[in-house]
């Protein structure tokens, strides 16, 4: 139900109109009144756009064709609701056509059918304002979205920066069906075994493969303590073959990430080279 709070300007150069138009939507909306289309504009310009208006066809000076044209550019928003004589109908019929106006009314009218087209006129007023208002708002959180995207992915060029020159390398092994396939492993890689990383996505095997065979079972050990819910870290320390044919010595600092049933789901973890330790 409309408040009386919904502004409404009314124009007509007559009178006996404007009693008539402030008899019929007091109480209902808050009307402004002009008797001219200099002193409508004038207001608008004053008091800010309206969401509709009501004017006059036939007016001295200013008719309210032009009147609306006029309000249309500087107030797009406003809905213009035209009166009109009976003799001017061809010409309001033409404006209706041409979408100068939402919508005609002839003198006299019934206070039912006013307020009806006010409503409607309203009803559009507050779809196009808040379309608008939405519009801006998605605009908005899309530039707010895009500056975000652009932190992260700032950050993430740092993290890879750093992790491309961390002396330990990152990796992640997801676990389905009783296997572990790697889904992660930094750019480093290639320093630590000679191999480029893609021989780990390849190759489930590959890592297990490369362990020294006489550290294979503490190195399985470990990782079956894991999955087996016996821990949910490990620290093993064991040796690798280098792709020169080198064997290094690695630590393996390694995490388990359970689902909600403690079932495993992943291991994340990161392999750091010190076979030089305690060298001079």
């Amino acid at each position: 139900m409309n408040q009386p709070s919904e502004r409404i300007l009314c124009v007509d150069d007559q009178s006996e109109i404007i009693d008539l138009l402030e008899r019929h939507l007091r109480g209902s909306y808050n009307c402004v009144f002009a008797t001219s289309g200099a002193e409508a504009l004038n207001i608008i310009d004053a008091e800010g756009p309206f969401p509709a208006v009501i004017a006059d066809y036939s007016m001295p000076n200013m008719d309210g064709i032009t009147l609306l044209a006029e309000i249309r550019k500087r107030a797009p928003d406003t809905i213009p609701i035209m009166l009109t004589a009976y003799g001017d109908i061809d010409v309001a019929v033409a404006a209706l056509h041409q979408g100068n106006i939402f919508r005609f009314l002839r003198k006299p009218w019934e206070s039912d059918e006013l307020k009806r087209a006010i409503s409607d006129a309203l009803d559009l007023n507050h779809l196009i304002t808040n379309e608008r208002r939405l519009r801006n708002e998605l605009a908005n959180a899309n530039a707010e979205l895009d500056q975000k995207v652009k932190e992260l992915d700032e950050t993430n060029q740092l993290l890879e920066y750093w992790v491309e020159f961390s002396p330990a390398v990152l990796y992640s092994l997801s676990y389905e069906e009783d296997q572990l396939r790697p889904t992660y492993v930094s750019k480093n890689f290639a320093r630590l075994t000679g191999h480029e990383r893609t021989a780990m996505i390849v190759d489930p095997d590959f890592w297990s493969s490369n362990v020294h065979p006489d550290d294979r079972a503490r190195f399985d050990e470990g990782v079956g303590q894991l999955i087996g819910d016996t821990t949910s870290e490990q620290i093993i320390e064991y040796r690798i073959r280098h792709k020169s044919g080198e064997v290094r010595t690695i630590t393996d600092s390694m995490r388990v990430i359970r689902n909600s049933d403690g079932q495993p789901l992943e291991i994340v973890g990161a392999w750091l080279d010190v076979s030089k330790r305690g060298k001079s």
